[in-house]
């Protein structure tokens, strides 16, 4: 099976974050989220990774190199206009060994099983398989119907709150899919192609079979700053699951400091927190809680809560 992540938006709604950086190389507690995603896939077993890039592509080239560093291959497809989601998988269609594709937004911060739903795609043999995922308010999302033995029926625009309780539906797409890669042969190439308009409703007018994998577990889009913040919470308090223990050991409820980082013992640190690498924090230091605390800074005062970047200065 091949990976396919889907990295190339410009990430405008996390403005002005992603002023410099490409929103998939953000930091989630201790690494850029796209690094958690290639750990992901190769804890999976899947280890042929393809990339789509565009926005600052050079920083994630630069970061991941061939992948060798992290027990993969990877390839970048880079877009030189912007082709939508499924635009950006037919560019990449001159990579593809004919083995089934998984394929991620790089926005998704999700504990969902990849062996579970890559055994219920190849149980139903589907053309392609939709991860959903169970939100209260379904208005503010495009909804999947699903029949009795999990197929999709129907693709549902944002319903009113009256449609919504008249149809009785609660599952949207949770943006991780497996898909057979001949499903792209029909549409052209270099222009934009949207899974949502046009390559899945394409399948069910044909006639081919796509079900749903419901996921019940922790699902959090971060394309927005405060859900970016709080996917970040919720790993530090355990509604996410996270493996904080590897570098980090919990010294209070919630509070989590790096093992290689240095806290005076007059500091004062309210969870839920993180204090990452080889931070050094003297006497007067004040963390609140909801509050990360980059690598190699250096802090000696009163923070505010919120997220501070590697190498921050404050005394």
């Amino acid at each position: 099976m091949q990976a396919v992540i889907i990295a190339g938006g410009k990430g405008t709604r996390l403005q002005p974050l992603t002023f410099g950086s490409p929103k998939p190389m953000l930091p989630i507690l201790d690494r850029p989220f796209l690094s958690w995603m290639v750990e992901r896939c190769q804890q999976a077993g899947i280890t042929d990774i393809l990339m789509n890039i565009r926005y600052q592509a050079e920083q994630i080239q630069d970061y991941f190199g061939d992948g060798e560093a992290f027990g993969v291959k990877i390839r970048y497809v880079i877009e030189e206009t912007a082709l939508d989601t499924a635009g950006a998988m037919k560019l990449a269609e001159p990579h593809y060994t004919g083995d089934s594709l998984i394929v991620f937004n790089a926005d998704i911060l999700t504990d969902l099983d990849l062996g579970a739903l890559i055994e219920a795609h190849k149980q139903t043999q589907a053309k392609a398989t939709i991860t959903l995922t169970r939100v209260e308010d379904p208005t503010a999302f495009g909804l999947v119907e699903l029949s009795e033995d999990g197929s999709v029926v129907a693709f549902r625009e944002k319903p009113t709150a009256e449609e919504a309780a008249q149809l009785g539906i609660d599952t949207v797409n949770a943006g991780t899919y497996i898909l057979e890669p001949e499903i792209f042969s029909q549409y052209p190439d270099n222009q934009p192609l949207s899974f949502e308009r046009t390559v899945f409703p394409d399948l069910l007018t044909q006639q081919q079979r796509v079900t749903g994998f419901t996921w019940d577990g922790y699902w959090m889009d971060l394309g927005t700053p405060a859900k970016y913040v709080q996917g970040q919470i919720d790993m530090l308090t355990g509604k996410m699951p996270y493996a904080l223990s590897e570098f980090a050991t919990e010294q209070s409820p919630n509070v989590w400091v790096a093992n290689s980082a240095t806290v005076d013992p007059e500091v004062k640190l309210t969870g839920p927190c993180l204090i990452c690498d080889r931070t050094r924090l003297g006497p007067n230091t004040v963390i609140p809680a909801n509050t990360v605390v980059g690598a190699y800074s250096l802090i000696d005062r009163t923070l505010s809560a919120g997220f501070y970047a590697p190498g921050t200065l404050a005394i």
